[in-house]
């Protein structure tokens, strides 16, 4: 008999990390451990595939939040697949305005949460583990107001890569992956912004008027794809893009 599958998606309440919990449980048969703050929100991921996700309501950016997911992965069985995506978008506005407590709430969320959770989770990930990081591709282009966003997600970057170089021996195999833009909650905050904080602003407004955000659903069908079909040194060996690569998994993408 397979040895059962099982994965932990952090941000699981919502958008991509909702979908994605139920792609896996549903077309995989992957056994979820779906994480998140609110329970209420998870609770509706959970209903979608009740034999198959769990459900841990703890904050990712705090040790606290940590340790409770260690404990629950401990107690639950060794891991296949750990997703990082959680990930916050405020403060938006210019760097000059951007407070210290805003700076370090942000990175607690964006770059330790993924760094320290996949620390304390490191001896339960099973020899050929996946962990994939959910970047953007503000890891690599500057908007003047999302300074935070920006070097989270560039440090974000850096991580997979050093990750790779000190995991790879042990059959451990990081990965990075871009969802474009997508029809989520974060979305939603960034339309809220004021244009004198973000002057690319219309861009994305016009994009969601004229239905150019993709779903949930296809993006999570997308990283299903790059978790599950490729080889090892495939999964790692670039920074994965549902505009570029979609096509390589016979997925048609219109954005």
């Amino acid at each position: 008999m397979d040895e059962k599958r099982i994965a932990l998606v952090t941000g699981a309440g919502s958008g991509i990390g909702q979908a994605l919990a139920v792609c896996l449980a549903n077309e995989y048969s992957v056994s979820v451990l779906a994480v998140g703050r609110r329970l209420s929100k998870l609770e509706q991921t959970q209903k979608q595939n009740p034999q198959r996700i769990s459900i841990l309501a703890a904050d990712v950016s705090t040790e606290q939040g940590r340790a409770l997911i260690r404990a629950r992965v401990e107690k639950d069985g060794a891991l296949n697949f750990l997703i990082h995506n959680a990930a916050q978008l405020q403060p938006v506005k210019a760097l000059k305005a951007v407070t210290l407590n805003e700076w370090r709430q942000h990175f607690a969320v964006n770059v330790e949460a993924p760094l320290f959770l996949t620390q304390e989770l490191l001896p339960f990930l099973r020899k050929g583990a996946r962990v994939l990081h959910i970047s953007s591709g503000a890891a690599h282009h500057a908007y003047a107001g999302w300074g935070a966003y920006c070097t989270s997600k560039a440090a974000l970057h850096m991580l997979y890569q050093v990750w790779n170089k000190e995991l790879n021996a042990a059959e451990i195999y990081v990965g990075s992956l871009r969802p474009g833009v997508v029809n989520t909650p974060m979305q939603d905050e960034v339309r809220l912004a004021r244009k004198e904080d973000f002057p690319a602003l219309e861009r994305f407004i016009q994009l969601k008027q004229e239905g150019k955000l993709l779903a949930p659903e296809i993006v999570a069908r997308f990283i299903c794809r790059v978790l599950m079909d490729t080889e090892s040194t495939q999964f790692i060996e670039r920074e994965w893009d549902i505009r570029e690569h979609a096509s390589m998994f016979n997925m048609e993408i219109n954005q």
